[in-house]
């Protein structure tokens, strides 16, 4: 298992502010259903996120998304997403639980830095049921994978890339059970995702 003191924050402080993205406005709110690791690990690739990306890793917990970004009109609350719920529930008792295969490191273009996710049979059944019933995300090519940071600039990215492909998080390999999936939701003003359902998975 990594050691939790991976890099001290200080090496990060002088990063610059990144500029925020205008809101793309096709919804009030945000859901995703996402299959989060719990326990030592989960604790330990947070610890990471805070030491590279303090501010990805107040956003949301460890996770990998299995279906979604969707955006949705109305309140961001459970109440007003009630409808996404009760199609959810249709589903209870059906999805099985699973591994998260979780090893490697690898990017998206330059600023995106993730723990790869295994596609595996058991976790690809869990996403078809869940598309099947809420319809299709925006992943045309559906990737698993663990976010670790998407906020650096250079030359932080190359000098973060560099030490993550020399530890344990690039060579070691991981499992991380998951026995409940969580529907996230997040609105224009909250500063971090919540989770507003949990669905069960059968053993």
């Amino acid at each position: 298992m990594p050691h939790k003191n991976w890099k001290s924050k200080s090496s990060y402080e002088k990063r610059k502010p990144v500029a925020k993205a205008p809101r793309q406005r096709i919804g009030d709110y945000r859901v995703f259903i996402g299959a989060f690791p719990t326990g030592e690990l989960a604790a330990q690739i947070q610890t990471l996120r805070e030491d590279i990306d303090d501010k990805t890793a107040k956003i949301t917990a460890p996770h990998v998304t299995l279906a979604g970004t969707y955006w949705r009109n109305g309140k961001p609350t459970a109440a007003g997403a009630q409808g996404l719920i009760d199609k959810l529930d249709t589903l209870s008792g059906k999805l099985k639980a699973f591994e998260l295969q979780l090893g490697g490191i690898q990017t998206f273009g330059e600023r995106v830095i993730y723990l790869g996710t295994a596609t595996t049979e058991p976790m690809l059944a869990v996403r078809r049921a869940l598309i099947n019933t809420i319809g299709e995300d925006k992943h045309r090519r559906f990737k698993p994978h663990l976010t670790l940071a998407m906020r650096l600039e250079q030359p932080d990215f190359d000098e973060t890339l560099a030490l993550l492909r020399e530890s344990e998080w690039e060579n070691g390999r991981f499992s991380a059970p998951i026995t409940q999936l969580h529907l996230m939701q997040r609105g224009e003003n909250d500063p971090a995702w919540r989770s507003i359902h949990t669905i069960d998975l059968v053993g």
